[in-house]
């Protein structure tokens, strides 16, 4: 799955305000419970106030004498950074132990103490009496605090809860120690489900406590446990810090030991059972360790080079850019086991699913009588493993659409190991549709707008969405970046054709439909997904597809209409792109060889495909060429490619704006030849992007304006080769240029373009080195990216609601008149609008035998001259 960075999320989750909605929980972990107040005292509000529920077989209630020094030093730092070097020699000099940690953060934080002890009747006299032991000799400035301390059992824990603050929970695991082995897990569930769906919690402290528990075994089962139970929970920031130690241990368990002269027990990460390396490797790109984080990471290395690597795919099928397998279903799809050798012997496997715990969950709500949708809703999402029937290394996804999520555990090489997750996504019909049926399966989260998973945000986690971040999803999906939404804040990012309509009564067309037709209730939304008889209005027969307070459905208008208090609504339809672009972009176009003597004759490449470049404001293109009498071929090249110098004015003539020289055969004839042909571009008015006489001219952007005034800008990238040569040619492989290159053009561009020279020939699979390099400027920047370099077509992707033309394919090439993908290509048209998201259009064109464009659905290619046209142009 995708890695998360979680350094900032544990402080941010825990350092707003504490009146603030939460959604992301930090959960952290470590040997002793004295951890719990380090951290909480370096992430939380001093001066807020939170309830702490207390899972412990001890109160921890003991006081630390004139405490109140502690209280007045932790709020006399002049920054974080002081508080946290504050901190660390006190946890080094252990002035705050695993029994008194509680009292020094009371009255504020923690303004109140429920503490279950797992015993029928707790001792809350004997907590109190530790707490306020010592005001005789050294008075408390805020007194006792015999009110604020609870002492109660699990049975009584949710009737004593009060939903009127923040919570924070802290569990020490020996809490268990005295459970049998066969009822540890579900005593270990009944806790968990309390904290998940505790309303308002804020954080969660969890602590070995290895001295008060039987032996390392137990230790590592309680541990597997809690991080088992943590990672079920798809919102938590989780913090594991197994090197972190607390000093001068003066508990009277350590003092038992250390009067027998045995070393006090500790948790060690080294000592970690099979099943405990299995979960930490599977998922450690969702586990922060910042203390001794090379010790961490040189110990999973050195587990993972026990065992070959196992991981899932989707048999014969390629992942999304986000991660997700899509697969129709129509079509079928095994999940498959791959090892790192292939050869490996798999001993025993067993597959799990991770399916959602609750159909429904609102994110927001500070108590469960709130009004509203999914009123009384457990407050997150959570996952809960389900075993598969089978022991092969395929299994069959089932042939429902929707998502599902899926791991394995396996026996190879004599050790355990677990695979990380993978979503696959069943989807049926085609784009906006198929973008909605693929969200199936998925619970209902009021508040999924304010989702976070690293990068990610809203219902592009994966963990599910809303009715208006349903619809919004799909746009995201079609490549449309369309904010997460209320169904409010919906309406301006769509088209709107009929308000106060009724059924029966507003015509629609397939093409509406298929790009995306939402019936609009006014605090609720759905999509049409198929036009029923009687046909060409939106009838009660109708089908759309909608999420409320439950997983997606596919029900009749009429059904729905039923649920509502009137039958009126409003209809809206996705926005379309205007008939005259801002913006054109075509893909591999070489001018010479065959091509550039039918330049030197006098015909143009560009005819067939000529109205629709006159319809765009600017076009750019890929110039696989050199358009220069200078320099000699490579040697070490198999093709070069040299275009007659008449091709520069036939570029202006097809309204050609730039072109793209961040490519393997800019420098065919070398680096003479690649800035003469830089001259002789602008000498035609053509912009060169990708290449220059400088490092920085490479990779300066090119900018321009749209007729509605929106600044764009474009870069160009070449990723073919690793080899950086004299820096004339932008490389991808250069970041920090890169970088750069984007923050320049967002700068001066409201919409910033990427044109990249990638992948693999002749082949229409998308590597993950494309893949890779997608994400990475999307996540830096820019907004829409488009390919070469393949000379085939390859998918249409997005990622973040940023669309990806992996490969536009040939637009004017020679050399394969009989090969079906060289001679498909698309052109990509932009529609930048002026403030709405930018839309798009892939316009189809195909090569005739001469390898010259002309659009799909047309009938005859223009044979034109182009000197004629010249004529005809001096004429004019």
């Amino acid at each position: 799955m995708r890695p998360r960075w979680l350094a900032l999320a544990v402080f941010v989750a825990c350092a707003l305000p504490a009146g603030a909605a939460r959604i992301t929980v930090p959960i952290y972990l470590e040997d002793s419970h004295a951890g719990s107040f380090y951290w909480l005292a370096e992430h939380l509000d001093l001066d807020e106030q939170y309830t702490l529920v207390h899972f412990d077989a001890h109160s921890d209630a003991s006081g630390i004498f004139d405490s109140d020094r502690i209280r007045e030093r932790l709020r006399r730092v002049g920054s974080l950074e002081e508080r946290q070097q504050l901190l660390a020699s006190w946890r080094a000099a252990g002035a705050v132990q695993c029994y008194n940690w509680i009292e020094p953060l009371m009255p504020a934080p923690i303004s109140r103490v429920i503490w279950v002890s797992g015993r029928k009747r707790p001792e809350q006299k004997e907590a109190i009496e530790q707490l306020d032991g010592h005001l005789e000799a050294a008075p408390r400035a805020a007194g006792s605090f015999r009110e604020h301390y609870q002492a109660v059992s699990f049975d009584r824990l949710r009737a004593e809860m009060k939903e009127d603050g923040p919570v924070i929970v802290s569990i020490d695991l020996d809490y268990f120690a005295d459970i049998a082995t066969d009822r540890r897990a579900s005593e270990f569930e009944r806790v968990w489900r309390f904290v998940a769906e505790c309303r308002n919690l804020r954080a969660v402290t969890i602590a070995v406590s290895r001295p008060y528990l039987k032996d390392d075994e137990q230790a590592d089962d309680l541990l597997r446990l809690a991080l088992e139970a943590s990672l079920s929970l798809p919102t938590a920031a989780i913090q594991f810090e197994p090197f972190q130690k607390v000093g001068n241990d003066r508990s009277l368990r350590a003092r038992e030991f250390q009067k027998r002269k045995e070393e006090v027990p500790a948790f060690s990460l080294a000592k970690s059972s099979e099943k405990m390396r299995a979960v930490l490797l599977a998922n450690r790109d969702r586990i922060l360790t910042r203390t001794r984080n090379a010790a961490w990471e040189q110990q999973l290395d050195e587990w993972k080079k026990e065992t070959p690597e196992v991981r899932l795919t989707v048999k014969d099928r390629e992942p999304s850019t986000d991660g997700i397998w899509r697969v129709p279903v129509s079509d079928s799809a095994e999940v498959e086991l791959e090892t790192e050798p292939s050869d490996a012997a798999v001993e025993r496997i067993e597959w799990i699913a991770l399916k959602p715990e609750y159909p429904r969950c609102n994110l927001t709500a500070k108590r469960a009588d709130e009004i509203g949708f999914a009123s009384g809703a457990p407050p997150r999402p959570r996952w809960r493993e389900n075993r598969l029937v089978g022991a092969g290394t395929t299994i069959s996804v089932t042939d429902e659409i929707g998502a599902v999520r899926l791991k394995a555990r396996v026996v190879i090489g004599g050790h355990l190991r677990e695979t990380r997750p993978i979503e696959v996504r069943r989807f049926s019909s085609a784009g906006f549709r198929a973008a909605l049926t693929e969200q199936f399966r998925l619970p209902y989260l009021f508040g999924s707008g304010e989702l976070r998973d690293g990068v990610e945000t809203g219902p592009e986690t994966g963990f599910g969405a809303d009715c208006a971040n349903f619809v919004v999803y799909a746009l995201r999906r079609q490549g449309q970046a369309v904010p997460w939404s209320n169904p409010k804040q919906l309406r301006k990012h769509l088209e709107r054709l009929a308000v106060n309509a009724q059924a029966g009564g507003t015509p629609v067309g397939e093409t509406d439909v298929g790009a995306g037709l939402i019936v609009h209730f006014g605090n609720h939304v759905a999509a049409v997904m198929e036009d029923r008889p009687p046909r060409g209005t939106l009838g009660r027969n109708d089908l759309v597809a909608h999420q409320l307070e439950g997983m997606p459905e596919i029900v009749s208008l009429g059904k729905l209409l039923s649920t509502r208090k009137t039958n009126r609504f409003d209809l809206y339809r996705v926005w379309s792109p205007k008939a005259e672009p801002d913006l054109l972009f075509g893909g591999d176009v070489m001018l010479g060889r065959t091509v550039g003597a039918a330049i030197e004759q006098g015909l143009n490449p560009f005819g067939g495909i000529q109205p629709r470049l006159e319809r765009s404001s600017s076009n750019l293109v890929n110039l696989e060429c050199v358009l220069s009498e200078k320099g000699t071929a490579s040697r070490a090249k198999r093709y070069s490619f040299r275009a007659p110098i008449a091709a520069g004015l036939l570029l202006r003539l097809a309204r050609i704006d730039a072109v793209s020289l961040a490519n393997n055969h800019a420098t065919d004839f070398g680096e003479e030849a690649l800035l003469d042909s830089i001259v002789n571009l602008k000498a035609s008015e053509i912009a060169s992007v990708g290449a220059g006489a400088t490092t920085e001219r490479a990779f300066a952007p090119h900018f321009f304006t749209t007729p509605t005034g929106r600044r764009t800008a474009v870069i160009a990238l070449d990723d073919t080769t690793d080899d950086v040569g004299r820096g004339l040619i932008a490389r991808a492989r250069d970041r920090a240029q890169v970088s750069d290159a984007i923050t320049e053009a967002r700068a001066g561009a409201s919409f910033v373009f990427c044109f990249v020279h990638w992948g693999e020939e002749n082949t229409v699979k998308v590597t993950e080195r494309q893949r890779e390099l997608a994400r990475w400027l999307i996540d830096h920047g820019v907004d829409a990216v488009a390919g070469s370099h393949p000379h085939c077509i390859q998918p249409f992707d997005s990622y973040r609601g940023r669309p990806i033309f992996y490969s536009l394919g040939n637009l004017i090439f020679d050399g394969a008149p009989t090969l079906p993908g060289w001679n498909r290509g698309h052109l990509v048209e932009f529609d930048l609008g002026k403030t709405r998201a930018p839309l798009f259009r892939l316009v189809p064109v195909r090569l005739d035998a001469r390898g010259f464009p002309e659009l799909a659905e047309a009938n005859q290619t223009s044979e034109l001259r182009w000197t004629d046209r010249n004529r005809q142009k001096d004429r004019d």
